[in-house]
């Protein structure tokens, strides 16, 4: 199966300072023709990124209000695949349930909204002539780019289970640079579901107590999950963070070759990893 990372949302209390806060780390919002921007009427929301791709700020409704519809609380992925057909007939024959929209019309997408094993959000969204395109949420001719989704898990083998003979993802090996940081890169603690050989894809991580503390970073990565963004110019960000007075935590190359990786919380307590290849 085909598949690639389309964007990643992450729930806000305030839109317009969460705003304000995410155009000082990638930008002004530079999204141009959404083509998949029905698939997430729910919720009030802005996109960065550029047709689709990209990031989604959103402010999810009070739970009581809601009905027939799942809100995620922490920050989730939406993958473009290309056959969603497949992953629907493995998921009842595994009774396992999921909100499947297809409204029939041409101009729109098949899109399927499941829980994996350790209840991670995930939403996939059919769209087979993506594949052909050469616009993708790692390089969308802009600043910055998704890297990776990380996301925790308290069973890593039962999630990579999932992703692989349910969804049709293919597990990869971890690479690790020489002066790796101290944590495992045991497949029962982290996998890797990669879509490049630089570990760019989908990370799973067994939650760690002590990974922080044994790095020495302020945060700690293998805790809630988180996206992380590529960008150009880390060294400029970390100015803007330094001004700002906002606390991160500066990993350098510790966890994946080539790429000098930074921590940080946004103004609302979301993790996310800003990193830089060098």
């Amino acid at each position: 199966m085909q598949w690639t990372i389309l964007n990643v949302s992450i729930p806000v209390n305030d839109l317009k300072k969460s705003k304000e806060f995410y155009e000082m780390i990638l930008g002004p919002p530079k999204n141009e023709g959404n083509l998949y921007q029905s698939l997430f009427e729910n919720e009030e929301n802005v996109f960065f990124g550029k047709q689709g791709f990209g990031l989604r700020l959103f402010k999810p409704k009070p739970d009581l209000v809601v009905s027939n519809y799942i809100q995620s609380r922490r920050s989730y992925i939406s993958i473009l695949v290309d056959n969603i057909n497949s992953i629907k007939g493995n998921l009842d024959r595994e009774n396992i349930h999921y909100i499947f929209n297809n409204s029939g019309n041409q101009n729109s997408f098949k899109s399927l909204l499941v829980q994996e094993p350790s209840l991670n959000l995930v939403q996939f969204i059919e769209n087979p002539n993506s594949f052909n395109d050469n616009i993708n949420g790692w390089d969308m001719g802009l600043e910055w780019g998704i890297h990776h989704m990380n996301l925790e898990s308290l069973d890593v083998r039962k999630s990579m289970n999932f992703f692989c003979n349910l969804i049709g993802m293919t597990e990869g090996k971890w690479v690790a640079p020489v002066n790796k940081g101290d944590f495992s890169i045991d497949p029962t603690e982290l996998a890797i579901l990669p879509l490049s050989d630089n570990n760019r894809g989908l990370h799973v991580i067994k939650p760690d107590d002590g990974f922080g503390w044994r790095n020495n970073f302020a945060h700690n990565p293998s805790i809630g999950g988180h996206p992380a963004f590529t960008v150009k110019d880390l060294s400029a960000l970390k100015n803007r963070l330094d001004k700002e007075k906002i606390l991160y935590s500066d990993a350098k190359v510790y966890a994946m070759p080539g790429f000098h990786q930074i921590y940080l919380y946004d103004i609302n307590a979301n993790m996310l990893e800003i990193n830089q290849a060098v």
